[in-house]
């Protein structure tokens, strides 16, 4: 069942109402990431790679480094609340060049609370991003996602994106056009 989304605040432009349909939350509230909620996100990234903590940051000062990295290289970084509760965030930079040298949307992070994995928050998120970037004029957009994470990857494809014959290390090239 679709529920509308109650609360949202979103500084990035008009959202329509695709972006504002959840599939269980009845209460989202977006906010901008600000260094007062950096424990916040320390808490959700760590929350998020709990089954595959090869992909995640093993000690939260190296998760408050990356995400204090992740700041810097973004121009969206949102955090989702769902009622009180820190439910997820993203990370996209609408500047990004990749490494074949094409300006694109880039996914730096995407994570969530498992206890709303298939709740909507990933999808809302995303969403998010991918209207960022086609109001910044971007055709394309893509990310890294580690090879055994499969609900990742299932996720994104769910959301077009294709696999690329393109590794780093265990990590996989996902792109889709906008």
């Amino acid at each position: 069942m679709q529920i509308p989304c109650l609360k949202f605040r979103y500084r990035g432009g008009k959202l329509d109402d695709k972006l504002i349909k959840m599939k269980a939350i009845e209460n989202i509230n977006v906010i901008n990431f600000r260094d007062e909620l950096l424990d916040n996100s320390i808490d959700i990234l760590m929350d998020a790679y709990q089954d595959l903590p090869e992909y995640g940051e093993q000690s939260r000062k190296r998760a408050k480094r990356y995400i204090k990295w992740l700041k810097k290289h973004s121009t969206l970084f949102v955090i989702a609340k769902v009622r009180n509760d820190f439910a997820g965030f993203i990370v996209a930079d609408a500047s990004w060049t990749d490494m074949e040298g094409k300006n694109v949307g880039e996914i730096h992070e995407l994570s969530v609370r498992k206890r709303f994995w298939g709740k909507g928050v990933g999808d809302f998120l995303l969403n998010l991003a991918l209207k960022h970037f086609s109001q910044k004029g971007l055709k394309q957009a893509g990310l890294w996602v580690g090879e055994k994470n499969k609900r990742a990857i299932k996720f994104y494809e769910k959301h077009r994106f294709k696999k690329t014959d393109t590794k780093y290390y265990d990590w996989l090239r996902m792109v889709r056009s906008l």
